[in-house]
């Protein structure tokens, strides 16, 4: 009887997640084993392909053309439980390793090349088995899936801040923000975890409580404990990442750590040049932008008018009194002229 064939080794996830201190082999473009990775990509075979590329990266060849096929296998292996691995993949490539990748030649395009592409099959993915709403949606809509995407989304911001320096086009930023946006939204749908106790109903005070014990802290948010005067902003995943950076150097300097407080206000300081309103105040923007897109036909012709006398005196009432501004009666159509 024939022998029966050895069962492959487990998929690792985890091969761009690490530090590089040097440059690996150069991988030429016409090598036949980056060929058939890319043969199997084409063909649809993903797994296919993400093990061979998981083969050269096991041989040092860090190369950011095999990143993207790798990627999508931790995924597909993975689901959304691999979703902290994959952003911490790309964390470390974008930013830590970016010196150590090749190729030599056109890595800028490359990298926005392959990184667009895994972000549309992931973009794709998520949202195939959304709609048939199958046995790996099923999966995915356990609660033991919330811990894991909040660790994803923790890190979107440092994946955020890379794209202008290394993809110069920043034709990734589009499907990275759809991809986290769907990740949010997914979140926060989710059921509580099994065995969490309901919120005490008002004026009951658990026994421990009664007896002096303290109770566990709340999660970090914006809203204070008491209703609040203004709208609520919900504290997206970036923003309380964040605001725990903030809490930690505080607690540092307390502690008279004065070398990690460093750390932590040298990433804080980073975090605020690139800050992007966009990745930690979604919900602030969301109603504006589907206003705009939804209306961009009629509000566009009025955005290039700027240098009219009725922009100018519109534009300088908006600024000094808003809410004359808003009292003011509509403006002529687009055109120019009023009906």
């Amino acid at each position: 009887m024939a022998e029966k064939a050895p069962a492959p080794a487990p998929f690792d996830p985890r091969l761009l997640v690490r530090f590089l201190d040097a440059a690996g082999p150069a991988l030429d473009g016409a090598d036949e084993r980056l060929e058939k990775v890319n043969g199997l990509v084409s063909k649809g075979d993903y797994l296919g392909a993400a093990r061979g590329a998981e083969a050269l990266l096991r041989e040092g060849l860090h190369d950011l053309r095999l990143a993207g096929p790798y990627l999508l296998g931790v995924f597909l292996d993975g689901g959304l439980q691999a979703m902290p691995v994959v952003f911490q993949s790309l964390s470390y490539t974008l930013n830590r390793n970016w010196t150590f990748f090749g190729p030599r030649e056109r890595k800028e395009v490359f990298a926005d090349t392959g990184l667009r592409w895994l972000l549309k099959m992931l973009n794709k993915h998520l949202e195939h088995h959304e709609r048939l709403k199958d046995g790996t949606w099923q999966r995915w809509r356990a609660p033991d899936n919330r811990v894991p995407l909040e660790q994803a989304l923790a890190l979107s911001e440092e994946i955020f801040s890379a794209f202008p320096r290394v993809v110069p086009r920043n034709d990734c930023e589009a499907p990275f923000r759809r991809l986290t946006q769907w990740l949010e939204g997914h979140l926060q749908s989710l059921p509580a975890a099994a065995g969490k106790e309901e919120p005490e109903a008002a004026g009951e005070e658990p026994e421990a409580v009664a007896a002096g014990e303290d109770r566990a802290a709340p999660p970090e948010r914006l809203r204070p404990a008491a209703e609040p005067a203004g709208p609520w902003i919900p504290t997206s995943p970036a923003l309380a990442q964040l605001m725990r950076k903030l809490a930690a150097f505080d607690a540092l300097l307390e502690q008279g750590d004065h070398q990690r407080a460093g750390v932590v206000a040298a990433d804080v300081l980073q975090v605020l040049e690139h800050f992007d309103p966009r990745v930690y105040l979604p919900s602030l923007f969301s109603r504006f932008f589907v206003g705009l897109s939804a209306h961009a036909e009629q509000v566009e012709p009025m955005m290039q008018g700027t240098e009219s006398l009725a922009f100018r005196a519109l534009d300088h009432l908006y600024r000094v009194d808003l809410d004359a501004f808003l009292a003011q009666g509509p403006g002529p159509s687009a055109g120019g002229a009023e009906e």
